[in-house]
């Protein structure tokens, strides 16, 4: 038996959550190039995705647009524990991508009333 393949041999304790683990990690690559709209506690956003850090949740954007206050960006960073909700769109439309943020916004500030009403 060749010394790589017994560094190399998976753990019995933990092989299925290290496999599950790597789908999980390669599924955020897949994200990468789509438009998305990102609620965070700072804004809502919409921009291309260019990276997702999968153990902190982490987004990058780039050609975003905050559509809450109406700015735009050539690229964001929104820290993982800001982020409450990240929407993937299929496609190479930014016009469906505002038209959901658009209505994640209306909710969001409905949401946003009854907090203070309280």
């Amino acid at each position: 038996m060749s010394i790589g393949k017994v560094v190399n041999a998976p753990r019995v304790t933990d092989d299925f959550r290290r496999a599950l683990k790597a789908q999980y990690n390669a599924s955020f690559l897949t994200f990468s190039g789509f438009w998305a709209v990102v609620e965070a506690d700072c804004g809502l956003f919409v921009g291309r995705v260019e990276a997702v850090n999968p153990d902190h949740g982490d987004v990058i954007l780039n050609s975003v647009e905050r559509v809450d206050v109406s700015l735009t960006s050539n690229k964001v960073w929104i820290r993982g524990s800001q982020v409450r909700q990240l929407v993937v769109l299929d496609g190479k439309s930014k016009d469906r991508a505002l038209a959901v943020a658009r209505k994640m916004l209306s909710a969001y500030l409905s949401r946003r009333r009854g907090e203070e009403e309280l």
